[in-house]
């Protein structure tokens, strides 16, 4: 305090002048917070929901959104999309192992539609398909399969159909389990005569097997998964969504375990392994249609889950379907549903998803899984936060004329501030030895 008493005001006032500015002017630390962040909003389909979506694996740009209006088609990572089926209700969209470019839809009683060309036109693949209500589809080395309101169907090629058993069921979820040594299949119901079980695997020949051990009795499926194999995981690893909770297999669906961190109070209803990742998984939860709804993510091959829903929309997010992208980092398209409005996209990039392992392949001769280039949206789609961002702050006196007239770094401020306390010193000495005279 003596030596601001000792300087002159002429210099006092500029000096106290630039220190304000610097401080209000010094930029603020912004923190991220960690982990996931669905960071664009894809513009709306129609008014209705959105049942499904689905990656292409070789261009993750390419994408479906099944719909109750029909197929949503884009290939420009989801900044524009086209309606490219019309007329029927689909639940399920996928894109063929075999062959990327070849994408299949299960429709609400009207059959399969197939696409040669990702997507953007579609024709009839019902021959021999003995229920047109296509609820699910799984994609093998071997051939197609499609989950139906009576049973499952298979196919070698997703045109032509045979009835493959489980008549008595609706069968709502199917994953391949194991393309080699031969090819299995797990199917699950949510119908039918379910006093036996409701978790089923193929034997050949059109003979299922009930699964049971580990699994909660007078439960029903709503979605299953089948992850890729590396060195450390010999067989596919499974995951169930049950009305009960999510339990995984890693025995090929001979016994399960339920996983944890998914509270009682949430029904997941949707579960997915990363193409690239048997040890990366993820869940989601529509709430039944009613509010609530959540999206979690597993880094131990779904034996524990955490929530994973930064950037969602509070209150209801309510994720229907979720589709992840062959790509290093996860592209990740989630689709929501929530009560008494139209469904949503999201698009997001995992960056926070652990490097995925070396795979092998699961077949002699059958090609390994490789990372397709990441997709980026062009033009970038522009982020719809969930509340308004507040209006910045009109700049006062100080900070507009310290803004327009210097663009200083606040380090050179607090510089040209020991600048001037120099001078000042320097002129105070000069003034004594040469005016007062020296001592």
């Amino acid at each position: 305090m003596r030596l601001l008493r000792q300087i002159p005001r002429f210099i006092l006032i500029p000096l106290l002048v630039l220190a304000g500015a610097a401080i209000a002017l010094a930029p603020v630390p912004v923190g991220s917070a960690p982990g996931f962040s669905l960071g664009a909003k894809l513009p709306q389909l129609g008014k209705g929901h959105i049942w499904c979506v689905a990656l292409d694996p070789a261009q993750p740009s390419t994408m479906l959104a099944g719909t109750d209006a029909g197929v949503y088609t884009s290939g420009d990572g989801g900044v524009t999309w086209s309606l490219t089926l019309p007329g029927p209700r689909v639940w399920t969209a996928g894109f063929d192992a075999r062959n990327p470019a070849l994408a299949f839809a299960g429709t609400n009683g009207d059959g399969i539609y197939s696409s040669p060309d990702a997507g953007r036109t579609w024709q009839s693949s019902s021959t021999g398909l003995p229920n047109q209500d296509v609820r699910a589809m799984a994609f093998g080395l071997d051939g197609v399969a499609a989950a139906t309101a009576a049973g499952v169907a298979v196919s070698p090629n997703g045109h032509s159909w045979h009835d493959a058993g489980l008549d008595g069921y609706a069968v709502s979820a199917i994953a391949v389990a194991a393309n080699f040594p031969q090819f299995t299949l797990i199917a699950g119901a949510d119908g039918g005569s379910l006093n036996g079980g409701y978790l089923f695997r193929s034997t050949g020949g059109g003979a299922w097997e009930v699964l049971q051990s580990g699994l909660p009795a007078e439960a029903v499926v709503s979605s299953l998964s089948a992850g890729p194999i590396d060195a450390a995981v010999p067989k596919r690893p499974l995951l169930a969504a049950t009305s009960k909770g999510v339990y995984r297999s890693g025995d090929g669906g001979t016994t399960w375990t339920q996983s944890a961190g998914i509270t009682d109070q949430v029904t997941a209803t949707f579960v997915t392994y990363s193409p690239l990742d048997p040890s990366l998984a993820y869940a989601a939860a529509d709430a039944g249609g009613s509010t609530g709804g959540d999206l979690f993510r597993s880094a131990d091959s779904g034996t524990t889950f955490g929530g994973f829903d930064q950037g969602l929309p509070g209150g209801s997010k309510n994720v229907e379907s979720l589709a992840v992208g062959a790509t290093n980092p996860p592209t990740l398209l989630a689709a929501l549903d929530p009560p008494g409005a139209g469904g949503a996209l999201y698009l997001a990039i995992d960056a926070t998803a652990p490097a995925p392992p070396a795979l092998t392949a699961e077949a002699p001769g059958a090609p390994v899984p490789t990372a397709a280039a990441t997709a980026r949206p062009t033009p970038t789609p522009i982020h719809a936060p969930s509340r308004a961002a507040p209006e910045p702050a009109s700049a006062s006196g100080i900070q507009g004329f310290a803004a327009a007239a210097f663009h200083w770094p606040t380090p050179l401020v607090f510089e040209i501030l020991f600048v001037l306390v120099a001078a000042y010193a320097v002129v105070r000495w000069r003034e004594r030895y040469y005016v007062e005279g020296p001592p």
